[in-house]
């Protein structure tokens, strides 16, 4: 009985996993092949095998008649399960269209002049220019009159403000100088001056005539810049504030 009870038991065992077999490549099947038929044709297959279709792009072409499968993905052949999307492109046929120029148009004419000559508008994006108003188409793709085109579109580039970067100067020396000639400087270059700054430097000591062979240093006078920030020769940009502690 044990024995009969184990080989009902695999019986069974193999019985399910030939149907689950069966069941799982029943559901399976080989992509036909939709290159060159009409969508209609192509829709028909299809379905027929339970693969729905969807058309993903159009281009024109010289050799194939328009409404007719140019390319199909996944390629004729390939084993897929019921209900996988099968992408295809379709043709247009021969260009008979003629690209117009939108160049200098703004965006709104141009989305206006390119649908209604039966384009698609492509691709928009944005450069940084100065020489044309804002959201003003500077360049196009195809060119004007372009032959030979693929799609049915036409991609343009519109014209954005440039950015604003604020003029910058190198801070002049002004260390040595008396604080109004200093001050009168940065004020007429625009600058802002802050107040003025003193501060009280040591005067170096002097030795006795005849026992230094270096001349001494005369102190610095009174009233004069002995530093400044910004640095001498340091970046600073239109309306910055400038700083001057000049000898007390």
């Amino acid at each position: 009985m044990l024995l009969v009870g184990l080989a009902l038991m695999v019986i069974a065992l193999l019985s399910a996993l030939a149907t689950m077999r069966l069941a799982i490549h029943g559901a399976e099947v080989r992509v036909p092949n939709v290159s060159g038929m009409t969508l209609a044709q192509a829709l028909e297959r299809t379905h027929a095998l339970g693969l729905p279709l969807r058309v993903e792009d159009r281009f024109y072409s010289a050799t194939t008649p328009s409404g007719h499968i140019l390319v199909q993905r996944p390629k004729a052949g390939t084993l897929v399960r019921r209900s996988w999307r099968v992408r295809v492109t379709e043709s247009l046929g021969p260009q008979d269209v003629t690209i117009p120029n939108v160049i200098g148009m703004d965006a709104r004419l141009a989305t206006i002049t390119i649908r209604r000559d039966g384009l698609q508008l492509g691709d928009v994006t944005s450069l940084p220019y100065a020489d044309a108003p804002d959201g003003t188409v500077i360049a196009q793709s195809p060119m004007e009159h372009a032959t030979a085109v693929e799609r049915p579109r036409v991609d343009i580039l519109l014209a954005s403000p440039p950015p604003t970067t604020p003029l910058a100067y190198a801070m002049p020396n002004l260390i040595g100088e008396t604080y109004s000639a200093a001050a009168s400087a940065v004020v007429n270059a625009g600058f802002n001056l802050a107040p003025v700054e003193e501060a009280n430097v040591a005067i170096p000591h002097v030795a006795q005539i005849g026992t230094s062979s270096t001349p001494p240093t005369p102190p610095v006078p009174s009233g004069t810049v002995i530093a400044q920030i910004p640095e001498p020769n340091s970046r600073v940009e239109a309306g910055a504030t400038i700083r001057l502690i000049v000898q007390h």
